[in-house]
């Protein structure tokens, strides 16, 4: 691993990190689990960059808590519920779950619940952010089988007072664990 970890080389790794034994030699899993433990431990700016990246993802409502929209391109006026909503949750609980040396756990939701065991003083953060993981692929399911695609774009017109209201909902759970990456991070320094 490079103590000087760019942006491509941290997508990589981050991609990596959410390996899964599927088949074969447990201890194979152990040993690969404890070499990038290790690793990580002797390069903690590494995690510094990955929650980097974990910030990058553009924030999903705007000045006026209005949502923000794609604003140019085939989906144009549309919402992008996987980049905006699902990828700084995904990304966060990477991250944590990384720092603390967790393995085994590659479902967002429960990498949060397993947060949440492990910092008590964080739990009602972390259990807000597993409900809204969960909240949020349940939400992108249903507009994928009601428009027959993939529901990741969301024409915001077509959507109900109450659909929007359960978005935005999310949406503060999501600024908190931004915020909480930041501080632990200490991401401020390097974005300037």
């Amino acid at each position: 691993m490079d103590n000087q970890p760019g942006p491509d080389e941290v997508l990589l790794s981050s991609i990596f990190f959410d390996y899964n034994l599927a088949y074969g030699d447990v201890s194979l899993v152990n040993e690969l689990s404890a070499h990038l433990f290790e690793t990580t431990e002797r390069y903690p700016v590494f995690f510094l960059h990955l929650a980097s990246g974990a910030l990058q993802s553009p924030s999903p409502s705007g000045f006026f808590r209005s949502f923000l929209v794609e604003e140019d391109g085939e989906y144009k006026d549309f919402f992008d519920l996987k980049r905006r909503a699902l990828m700084p949750l995904i990304d966060g609980a990477r991250v944590l779950v990384l720092s603390h040396q967790v393995k085994s756990i590659n479902n967002t939701a429960e990498r949060f619940e397993k947060l949440a065991e492990l910092e008590p003083n964080n739990e009602e953060l972390f259990l807000a952010c597993s409900y809204a993981t969960k909240a949020l692929l349940k939400f992108r399911t249903k507009q994928g089988l009601l428009h027959n695609d993939s529901g990741r774009f969301i024409a915001l017109t077509k959507l109900t007072k109450e659909e929007k209201i359960k978005l935005k909902r999310s949406f503060k759970t999501i600024k908190d664990l931004q915020e909480l990456l930041k501080i632990r991070f200490k991401v401020t320094n390097l974005l300037g």
